[in-house]
Order: structure tokens, then sequence, then C-alpha cells
């Protein structure tokens, strides 16, 4: 994966001479590719430096710290408290919608599932300490409800299909699944009850983004097959990070989404897809980069639910890469998306960890104690 990816943004870099931009949108477009490969390889050495050992550990440190993001922003963005900004990007969203400076309202599902994921496997695979990972559980499910994302509402949907389909101890599986949708009934009621995020979940109608998809289609299906293997280069339709300086990042937060006329209609400033940019921009090359990383998630899952090991892991990093057709991640809001490399990276040291022990249990007896020790010190 890291020689693939690395090539992939090496390639994205020589298309910029074709994409035909002025100096001053190449140079921030470069430096989008710069922050892409950097995010990719902190989240591939977060994991891949780090003893296989301690892999589960970090991965639970993080989904603590995760969850204690998320609480801080849902009570700033549910309440009158200020702290850090996060009143401050509300102030003319005339919807309340969970959010803050590490993930805005649109996007943080993408690190939140696989952490949430993460937080039931504890709890199913690690007796000590429930209360304490249950409580991290629902914290996670609220602040996913409180984004008032359509698009987390899929994925959780997405989650609980995996969860049940894909494990074979169907006895846990089940109780899983019944245990998300209590927290997600329970945290619907208290995020609806507070605020009027529930009008936006009425509808998963939005137009801008179902033309911007007809559009890339139509561009692909009238020119011509080497641009289509080669891709129109990096830029060429979405040249986005100088906008997103001058106005801001995405306009979830009291912002309009600022649409580009194209001689073959109406597109968004960025793809809102990251398999949108990849297939137009990227070509040939995007789409099997796009086929390798589901193929990674497709490995892991089922190598994971046959030797009931991490399933729900699996189950939930292959439903956050259901995101990659709904919103822009990798190769823009990379401190997000460095956090789910690492996720990603983690699932599968865990995944190879076990396979070579043989057993079900991957933590070894030193490193068990270590975490139960850090478990009663938070």
């Amino acid at each position: 994966m890291p020689i693939l990816t690395l090539s992939l943004i090496f390639y994205a870099t020589l298309s910029l001479q074709d994409s035909r931009l002025d100096p001053r949108d190449a140079k921030g477009m470069m430096c989008t590719l710069i922050l892409t490969a950097s995010s990719f390889l902190l989240g591939y050495n977060a994991i891949a430096k780090r003893p296989a050992a301690s892999v589960r550990l970090f991965l639970w440190r993080l989904t603590v710290g995760l969850a204690g993001v998320g609480l801080l922003y849902t009570v700033a963005s549910l309440s009158s408290f200020q702290f850090a900004g996060v009143r401050t990007a509300l102030i003319n969203d005339p919807t309340v919608r969970v959010q803050g400076p590490l993930f805005g309202s649109d996007d943080g599902y993408f690190v939140l599932i696989p952490a949430l994921a993460f937080a039931i496997q504890e709890l199913i695979q690690t007796p000590t300490q429930r209360l304490f990972k249950l409580t991290i559980i629902f914290i996670l499910m609220l602040t996913l409800i409180g984004l008032g994302s359509r698009g987390a509402i899929l994925i959780i949907g997405v989650f609980l299909c995996l969860t049940i389909l894909f494990n074979k101890n169907k006895k846990v599986a089940a109780l899983a699944a019944l245990g998300v949708i209590v927290f997600v009934m329970i945290a619907a009621a208290i995020v609806f009850a507070t605020s009027n995020t529930g009008d936006r979940l009425q509808s998963l109608e939005d137009s801008s983004r179902s033309d911007t998809y007809l559009t890339s289609f139509k561009i692909m299906g009238n020119r011509t097959t080497d641009l289509n293997i080669l891709g129109s280069g990096y830029g060429s339709y979405w040249d986005w990070y100088i906008l997103d300086l001058e106005d801001g990042s995405d306009a979830e937060g009291g912002r309009t989404f600022k649409i580009i006329r194209t001689s073959f209609g109406p597109i968004l400033y960025h793809p809102h897809s990251t398999f949108l940019l990849l297939i137009v921009e990227l070509g040939m090359a995007g789409f099997l980069y796009f086929v390798f990383l589901w193929t990674v998630y497709a490995r892991l899952l089922l190598r994971d639910s046959r030797k009931l090991e991490f399933p729900i892991l699996g189950c939930g990093i292959l439903a956050s890469g259901f995101s990659l057709f709904m919103n822009f991640f990798i190769f823009r809001l990379q401190m997000l998306t460095c956090l789910w490399w690492i996720f990603l990276f983690g699932a599968l040291a865990l995944s190879s960890s076990a396979s070579s022990c043989g057993t079900q249990n991957t933590i070894p007896p030193q490193e068990g104690a270590q975490f139960a020790r850090h478990a009663d010190r938070i």
C-alpha cells in the first residue's frame, strides 16, 4: 500500500502539468499533494514503527481521545458553552450541528465510525472496565448523531448490516447491532431535544452532489479514450485549495456551496467524492488504486470474520470506505484522513498479528495487564 499510494501521489504531481492551472492555483494544489503524502506517511509510521503488541493499546487511547474531543464538540455545539472556537464556527449556521476544528459536521463520521467499531470490539473481547467502554461507545454515538449528517446515518446503517452479515458468531453480532440501535435511539432523543438537527435528516435529497456526479459521468462519456485512461490532470476540474483558504473550508457551517459551471453541466468546487476525483482527474491509475483499497477492505473483513478475531473492527473499516463515495477525503481534510489511516493500518496490524499467533485473543499477558492498568487510570 505505501508504494501504490505514494506512486499515485507522484502521478497526480506529474499530471498537474496538464491541468492548465494558473501558477497560484498550481502551487496550492501541489501543497495539497504534499499534505496528502505527509498524512499518509504519518498514519503508516504511527503503526509500522510501533511494536505489534502495543498497537491495540495505542488504538484504544486514540479512540478514547476521539471520544473526548467528540464530547467537547457536542457540549459546545448543543449549548452556549464556548471553547476553542467551536461555537464561533456555528454563529451563522441556522441548524446547530456538532463540529469543531478537528472535524466538521459533514465529515467527522469518516473516523468516528472506525473508532466506534473498535470500542465495540474492545467491549466484547475484553471483560474489564465495561462501564467505561459503554460510556465511550455512547459518547461516540452521541457525536455521530449530533453531526446531523445524512452520510453518517447511512454509514451507521451499512456498519450494522455488515456486522450482522459478516460475523460467524451471530449471537454476538446481533447483540452488538442491538446495542448500537439502542444507543442511536437514546442519542437521537438527546440531540433532537436540544437542537433542530433532526430537520436536516428528514430528507436524503442533495441536488448539488447529484448534479456533480451526473456532470462527472458526462465528462467521461464525452471525452477521448486517452483522457479517460490518463485522466484530465489533478486540479483540472476541481482546483479547490485556494477557494478553501479564501472562504473557509466546506460550506456546511453557514456558507453556501460554490458551484462551477462547465460545458457539461454544474459541479461543486470540489468533488465531494474521492471516487469522482480519482476517476475523472487521475483516470485509470486512480480507478485501479480505488479498486486496490476495496480489495484491502474485503480481505481484512473476510479474514477477520472467518477467524473471529476482530470482525467488528473490520466491519467498521469497510463501512468507512463507503464514505469515499459521498465525501472528499485522502486529498483533503488531511488531519482527519491521517487518523483514518491509523485505524486502517492498525486493523491490518492486529489482524496479521492475530493470524501469526493463531489465537483469538491477540494481547499478550504483559500487554493485557498494561491495557487494564491504563483503563483503570482513565
